[in-house]
């Protein structure tokens, strides 16, 4: 061996090289050259044959990788090198002959891993690349950082992201790429669901007949390959339609007498993954197996004999396979067990531990991992004294919809430590969610950050359902969990620009983030199998055509990037930007159009037919949209968008899509609303028309006057508007005749055809500076006919109020209310290192503020960080009081500090604070009487009720929010003043108010 000095190798502190980390891939010919496309050669890459399977897999795989960018594919050798080379490639473990040899040494212990350039590392070799890991994976980790570095995505295979092709490929001399131990120990990914969509893809995928079990190695081969490629190491196979460690075994017979391990338990372990089982399937059998060679009822109690056969058969099974596993007990089918208490849960795991202890021949079993599931009565059995092995990890479930039910402050009380169980995907009440990513990614960095904060990583297990649709939640979900100090609070943009930059290159790839951190916010607002047709508010806030625009700018953005991407990037980002984009913005625009065709339908308006064939057409275009997924790739994806997610009935998916109920007019014929007329006029905040009788034009339904518009101030919405729209089979015109010259019309007069393709808003405003001085109320009409006699008067009543001082800053009284995006405070205080920070792209209006670090410290009210909001209360005109509501509206968090409560206390300018506890009392394993409602509104609405005359009056006010628990994410703040009640339904509520900046 040549030495010029004695070298070691360590990790370099906090150095990364995980996405949008540092780069030691160039292109350079002054580096040390890994591959010439243009000289036809490659280094070759030397492993220790003593190293494990997974090693040389990889390295079989890395070398392919190099032959994806530049067409040339380095040769592997075991233990030496041909004679003559000079250069090579080094792969292997700290510890191995081969890097023993090189001295190379890497900080960590687990999954740890370094790369350089190293001069001479031993006689016959003057340079060479070493690859060294403190294990298998560590090894395997540090491979795959350079293949992403040279241009392999991993997705590469399940997103079919192209590998730019490059002449050369280099690794820096002046450069070390590195990573240290994991953040979370056990990272990973649970299939889950898999009915319609990924059993029917894989039946069609790999052209297999109705016998063959399809999840089988063909397909967990790229499903482990893309694991360890995203730095994970973890999985839970399908529990419903398969087997894992059965299918491709020839089980003609049944089950063979002395248990073997099947051929993907095998592929597992030759690939470095540590397989499990999910949150009820004990002791690595699943459900389908006690389906098939189960005998007896699924009850320990009744049946312990013939279970503990069952479950020594699964350990015996997985003995010398890097197995992690699930222990305790639930209900077969994912369902409570029957008859279980404490004492029969803690009896069955004890057997289950002695099941271990006798196959692995130990009485040690932190040797052999474990883990146990509190997963929703469990729970309630852990918060009742439910003791665990101190040799088993707590794994601390979700409410299955993204909020931790609770979180434990570690220390050294339990030696396995805890993790959590987290969802991208559901079956179960309020709604299933199964057909695209609908995670917002922002609330699950607050939630992971959560569990980071309180050292609760030591498994992390995603419920991915088919995986196909979800790689964007995945990768953040993993990225975190391999490095969560990389990616702190408000790096979620900053992740998709990688990610973009990675899969589509760098050109848009500050768009592609935006585009995704919007979608992120969008569809957190309400799942798409949650939509209806009156979710979104036709005549308040202008909300339906808000929304819809906003989708449909968002499908726009995505469509331009599309085409401006070279071909071969197009199905990448179809798959994976485009298509979601799209379809969720043709699936709102369905449900609005249905919900107009049906309102407009009862106010007897002849463009109820167009809303009508709309809803038809946007039906017709989610299919459509479809099957152009289903074209990509030669048909690669066939059925990996089936899952069914129109018109569910209830919280279970529907069978096949249907279109929601929509109305339909007599088109040829006129309305009769006391003669023969042709013109309807509707109003905002009314689902009423004019003239004639409605349901909604007044209480009684018959013989109502015409309608009043919602008062006009100078700090609201600004104007209001009536809609002149046809009903009848002829055209019409019609004129908007103000009785007063401070009232202005969008338009005057206009034309509306019979077939409703020209109905018009007319938009009514009020010239504020030809009214008298403030405070000053009164009301003018505008006065609408129509040719055919149609005829209604509205009243525009306004308010006019003083406008605060020229030196106040704030948000000002407007319609009736005051609302406020929660980042918009007026000032932020600190108290003994605890902020209220914003947490971008957090909710579903702008962000979230929540006190940040994350600990178990629990403010007294009135000392903790404080935020105010400066708000202006307008002249009360006709001196009225009443109950004036605070709404604050948090985001969806659960009670996870184990017996006790989320708090923050609620200030009104200098009167005494008080606390409140945003969310309702509920045992742990379970959750409150409400949650279904919040969980699909994405939003809870905490209500404080004040009285006006002694809480809100006229003129300057502050409204200040104390930190007192973590865990409290603030979005928005509604002062209602009756202007929100007295509107009627809206989703999002109202617009922020306007804001006054004065210095």
């Amino acid at each position: 061996m040549v030495w010029q000095s004695t070298l070691i190798l360590v990790l370099a502190a906090g150095s990364v090289s995980a996405l949008g980390g540092p780069k030691c891939i160039t292109s350079t010919w002054s580096d040390l050259v890994l591959a010439s496309k243009n000289d036809g050669w490659a280094l070759p890459i030397l492993l220790d044959s003593s190293d494990v399977a997974a090693i040389h897999v990889a390295a079989s795989t890395f070398a392919d990788d190099i032959q994806r960018v530049t067409d040339i594919r380095p040769n592997l050798y075991n233990d030496s090198l041909p004679s003559g080379t000079d250069k090579a490639i080094l792969v292997g473990t700290v510890g191995s002959s081969l890097i023993s040899k090189t001295g190379a040494t890497v900080d960590g212990d687990w999954e740890a891993y370094y790369s350089g350039v190293m001069s001479s590392p031993f006689d016959g070799v003057s340079e060479a690349l070493v690859i060294a890991g403190s294990d298998k994976r560590g090894t395997i980790y540090g491979m795959y950082d350079l293949s992403e570095q040279m241009g392999v995505s991993p997705w590469y295979w399940w997103a079919d992201v192209p590998t730019p092709s490059q002449d050369v490929v280099a690794f820096s001399r002046d450069s070390t790429c590195s990573h240290g131990e994991p953040t979370v120990k056990y990272r990973g990914v649970f299939i889950n669901d898999e009915q319609p969509v990924l059993w029917n893809w894989a039946k069609t995928y790999y052209n297999l007949d109705e016998e063959t079990p399809p999840f089988q190695t063909w397909m967990y081969e790229p499903i482990f390959e893309l694991i360890l490629r995203l730095k994970a190491n973890y999985f839970w196979p399908a529990m419903w339609a398969a087997m894992f460690d059965v299918d491709g075994l020839d089980v003609t017979g049944g089950l063979p007498s002395q248990p073997i391990a099947g051929p993907n338990q095998l592929l597992a372990d030759k690939y470095g993954i540590v397989m499990g089982t999910s949150h009820q399937e004990p002791m690595g059998r699943n459900t389908p197996e006690w389906s098939t060679y189960g005998d007896g009822d699924w009850n320990f109690t009744a049946n312990s004999e013939f279970l503990t056969e069952f479950w020594t058969y699964g350990a015996e099974r997985a003995k010398g396979l890097d197995t992690l596993f699930t222990v305790g007990m639930r209900g077969n089918g994912d369902i409570p067990l029957p008859g279980a208490n404490i004492p029969i849960m803690e009896n069955i795991t004890s057997a289950q531990q002695a099941i271990l202890r006798k196959v692995f021949e130990t009485e040690d079993l932190n040797t052999v991992p474990q883990m146990w599931a509190m997963y929703k009565e469990v729970m309630g059995y852990f918060a009742n004294g439910l003791t665990v092995p101190d040799d088993v990890t707590i794994l601390l479930a979700d409410d299955n919809w993204g909020n931790l039910m609770a979180v434990l402050p570690w220390g050294d009380n339990h030696t396995a430590g805890g993790g959590i169980y987290y969802h991208a995907d559901y079956v179960g009440s309020p709604r299933d969610y199964k057909w695209l990513n609908t995670v917002p990614l922002a609330k699950m960095w607050e939630q992971l950050n959560v569990a980071t904060s309180f050292n609760t990583t030591d498994i992390w297990i995603l419920n991915v359902g088919d995986m196909k649709m979800l790689e964007l939640p995945i990768e953040w979900f993993l990225s975190i969990a391999y490095d969560s100090p990389r990616w702190p609070i408000n790096s979620l943009h900053t992740w998709l620009a990688c990610w973009a930059e990675r899969e589509f290159g760098v050109a848009n790839k500050w768009e592609v983030a935006d585009i995704m951190a919007t979608y992120s916010m969008y569809v957190s607002r309400i799942k798409p199998e949650l939509l209806n047709s009156t979710l979104w508010s036709l005549v308040n806030y202008d909300e339906a055509e808000t929304l819809l625009s906003n989708w449909t700018s968002l499908a726009y953005r995505a469509k331009c990037v599309y085409e401006s991407l070279p071909s071969q990037t197009q199905s990448a980002f179809f798959e994976l930007v485009y298509s979601p984009v799209a379809l969720n913005a043709n699936l709102n625009r369905l449900y609005i159009s249905v919900g107009k065709s049906n309102l407009y339908a009862s106010q007897f308006k002849t463009s109820a037919n167009i809303w009508a064939y709309d809803a038809m057409s946007a039906f017709s275009i989610d299919h459509n949209i479809t099957e152009w997924f289903y074209s990509l790739e030669n048909g690669k994806w066939k059925y990996m968008l089936a899952q069914p997610h129109i018109n569910y009935a209830y919280w279970q998916q529907p069978m096949r899509n249907t279109l929601p109920p929509i109305s339909f007019v007599q088109q040829s014929e006129p309305s009769f609303p006391g003669g023969v007329a042709y013109t309807r006029y509707t109003v905002e905040n009314s689902l009423g028309a004019w003239p004639g009788d409605n349901q909604h034009n007044c209480a009684q339904g018959y013989s109502c006057p015409d309608p009043t518009l919602l008062p006009l101030d100078p700090y609201g919405a600004g104007s209001r508007w009536v809609e002149v729209a046809s009903g009848g089979p002829m055209d019409v015109s019609f004129t908007a005749t103000p009785n007063v010259s401070w009232i202005s019309v969008s338009q005057d007069s206009g034309w509306i055809k019979k077939d409703g393709s020209a109905d018009t808003k007319v938009y009514i405003s009020v010239d504020w500076s030809a009214l008298p001085a403030a405070p000053w109320s009164g009301a003018g009409t505008v006065n609408f006919t129509a040719s055919d006699g149609a005829a209604m008067i509205v009243t525009v009543p306004v308010n006019k109020t003083a406008s605060p001082p020229s030196d106040w800053s704030g948000f000002v009284e407007g319609d009736g209310y005051v609302v406020i995006e929660a980042a918009h405070y007026t000032s932020n205080a600190s108290a003994q290192g605890y902020d209220w920070e914003e947490i971008d792209w957090y909710g579903r209006t702008l962000s979230g503020m929540e006190m940040l670090p994350v600990t178990n410290r629990n403010f007294s009210l009135g000392q903790g960080p404080l935020i105010t909001y400066d708000f202006w209360a307008v002249d009360s005109i006709n001196g009225s009081s009443g109950v004036v509501q605070v709404t604050i509206q948090v985001g969806p968090a659960l009670n996870y500090f184990l017996g006790d409560f989320l708090a923050f206390g609620f200030q009104l300018d200098n009167n005494k604070p008080f606390q409140i506890n945003p969310v309702p009392f509920a045992s742990l394993g379970s959750t409150p009487a409400d949650w279904n409602n919040v969980v699909a509104a994405e939003i809870r609405n905490v209500t404080v009720p004040m009285n006006m005359t002694t809480g809100i009056t006229p003129g300057a006010h502050n409204l200040t929010l104390w930190g007192m628990t973590t865990g409290v994410v603030v979005e928005r703040i509604w002062i209602d003043m009756g202007g929100i009640a007295s509107r009627g339904w809206s989703y999002l509520g109202p617009p922020e108010s306007k804001r006054i900046s004065r210095h």
